[in-house]
C-alpha cells in the first residue's frame, strides 16, 4: 500500500514547516538540523515527540 499524499510537515506549536525539499533531518541536543537537497542547512528548536505516518506529520515538543 502506498500512502504518498505529498511532503511531510514538521509541526511545532502552531507553526508548520513543509519538508518537501528536505533530504535529511539530524537530531541534535535540543534541536533538529534540516538539510535540503542542495546542502543548505537550517535549525529548528525542539525534540521529536511523534511521527504520524498516516497524516504525514512530524510533531515537535
Amino acid at each position: 500500500m502506498c500512502l504518498d499524499y505529498g511532503p511531510f510537515k514538521l509541526v511545532s506549536n502552531d507553526q508548520e514547516t513543509d519538508l518537501q525539499d528536505i533530504s535529511s533531518i539530524m537530531i541534535q541536543e535540543d534541536s533538529l538540523k534540516l538539510i535540503d537537497s542542495f546542502g543548505k542547512t537550517s535549525t529548528m528548536s525542539g525534540k521529536i515527540c511523534e511521527i504520524d505516518l498516516m497524516n504525514q506529520r512530524i510533531v515537535l515538543a
